[in-house]
């Protein structure tokens, strides 16, 4: 058998085989083609950016929380703005809090003091309490006075004293609480041993702060303050439930509604809002135009990079959805720096804007 005799038997078809080899080499040539042009018509899943952001910061509050006793063990002095990776890592501190704050820093933000340390996303209190001894800026040294509790001591009024204040002098949420609620009563510390007669600091706290309690005579305030409810002027914004119980038409339930909403709110940029607090009508209103202030200055801001969709939803003004919008909006877009541009982005409309406003 010659060559031209194999190439006879092996590659001569008949006219069946012909029109099969035909078919199977076309359902080639358009499965190959479909196995390219199908990507071209798929859709990629749309991804949630908030709840994956949520996600992961769940995983890294489980994480953080399996290590955080070892974690607040290794603690050592470091200034937040300059200290790099590498120094970072070694610092046992919950590792979602390393990366907001490279991020933050990646961003061009700085900390200028210790409580804005508390302002990086996920910074909770007993954290800040346990971390701020050992942040360090600039001019500053690691023999600053610190208590041998590891709290930062400084000459404090605690009738003026912030709840960041407190938390950097050592002071527990519940603690804070406590004094807040005295304070918010009506109450007044009018020397340092009616602030050292309060339950809940403990005596080794009474024994540590005595020196550094300075009250300044609050004989001339008490006077100025009586002084505005004879006249019938009160700042809305600063006055308790007792002192707004002095204006006309509001009682003691009314009082305490304005109280609450104004807490929730953050503090009134305007008289009109009281408009919004339930059970106030408009008659009442009218008694007491005229007869209060209102100190914007008073307001406390929402951090609008740093606040998590929880601590935005919970403002009235906000509710769930704005939250979300502002927070979707954030993710994908990075820090806020002007918040005009919720509204050119068309997050917020002209109204929503105009009344949130303030808050920022």
């Amino acid at each position: 058998m010659n060559f031209r005799q194999i190439i006879q038997d092996y590659f001569t078809f008949s006219r069946n085989e012909r029109k099969g080899i035909i078919v199977l080499l076309v359902l080639i040539f358009l499965l190959a083609v479909a196995n390219k042009v199908i990507f071209y018509f798929e859709k990629p899943a749309k991804i949630d950016a908030v709840l994956l952001d949520s996600a992961r910061h769940k995983l890294g509050a489980v994480n953080d929380s399996l290590n955080q006793k070892d974690a607040l063990n290794t603690l050592f002095f470091f200034n937040p703005n300059t200290i790099d990776s590498v120094a970072l890592d070694s610092l046992n501190i919950p590792e979602s809090i390393k990366l907001n704050l490279l991020k933050f820093r990646s961003k061009g933000g700085k900390l200028y003091t210790k409580t804005d340390f508390r302002k990086i996303y996920g910074v909770t209190d007993q954290l800040f309490i346990q971390v701020s001894p050992f942040l360090l800026f600039e001019n500053e040294s690691p023999t600053q006075k610190i208590s041998s509790s590891g709290s930062e001591l400084f000459l404090f009024d605690p009738n003026k004293t912030t709840d960041s204040e407190f938390l950097r002098l050592g002071f527990s949420g519940k603690q804070i609480a406590t004094i807040r609620k005295y304070l918010d009563k009506g109450g007044v510390f009018r020397n340092k041993t009616d602030f050292l007669k309060i339950r809940v600091i403990s005596e080794n706290q009474k024994r540590i702060l005595a020196d550094w309690i300075v009250i300044e005579n609050v004989s001339k305030a008490s006077t100025k303050e009586n002084f505005a409810i004879k006249t019938g002027t009160i700042e809305i914004n600063i006055s308790d439930s007792i002192q707004l119980k002095q204006l006309p038409g509001i009682g003691s339930v009314l009082s305490k509604r304005i109280v609450k909403y104004r807490d929730l709110l953050g503090g009134f940029y305007s008289v009109s809002q009281l408009k919004e607090v339930y059970g106030l009508s408009e008659q009442a209103i009218s008694l007491i135009d005229g007869k209060v202030t209102v100190d914007i200055s008073k307001i406390k801001k929402l951090d609008l990079n740093f606040a998590d969709m929880n601590e935005l939803s919970r403002h009235p003004y906000l509710k769930k959805n704005l939250a979300s919008r502002i927070v979707k909006f954030r993710t994908k877009n990075g820090s806020i720096h002007n918040f005009a541009i919720l509204l050119d982005s068309m997050i917020l409309n002209i109204d929503e804007y105009n009344r949130i406003k303030p808050y920022f």
